[in-house]
């Protein structure tokens, strides 16, 4: 039985850290496209180095938010899914929808509880919020998918 909760954290924290990995990269690129688009120059190089210093300090922060958001949806999911026998939809795609949901919760309150601030900056651009989104239903339908094999 240990063995088993083991196993779903760690499915949980690799779901996290999926997401994390995918949506870091949305604020370094949205940063580079509003530095190009006042002219600066913005090489390889310094647009990687951009990028490692998002994943090790954005990173650290997103996956704390993802981590919380994940397990407050995912056991939601499992309790609808449970409860109701839900087979409309596949359980990957239930946990996509539900890994999608909480991204989407998790963006609209930060910068509704911070006094309207982006704390985000890929957040900042539709383009940026939807990749989130997706993200986080790459994250879920991961989960979901190897939830099966625990």
């Amino acid at each position: 039985m240990i063995m088993k909760y083991v196993r779903l954290s760690s499915i949980l924290l690799i779901a996290s850290l999926i997401t994390t990995f995918l949506s870091t990269p949305i604020t370094t690129i949205s940063y580079s496209l509003w530095l190009m688009s006042l002219n600066m120059p913005l090489t390889l190089e310094i647009f990687i180095d951009s990028l490692v210093h998002d994943w090790l300090n954005l990173g650290a922060t997103l996956i704390i938010l993802f981590l919380i958001g994940f397990l407050i949806a995912f056991l939601t999911t499992a309790l609808i899914r449970h409860r109701f026998k839900v087979t409309f939809f596949s359980e990957p795609m239930s946990y996509g929808i539900a890994g999608a949901s909480s991204i989407f919760l998790i963006l609209y309150l930060t910068v509704e509880l911070l006094f309207q601030t982006q704390m985000i900056g890929g957040n900042r651009y539709m383009l940026g919020f939807v990749g989130h989104i997706c993200a986080g239903f790459l994250g879920g339908y991961f989960f979901g998918t190897f939830l099966k094999k625990v």
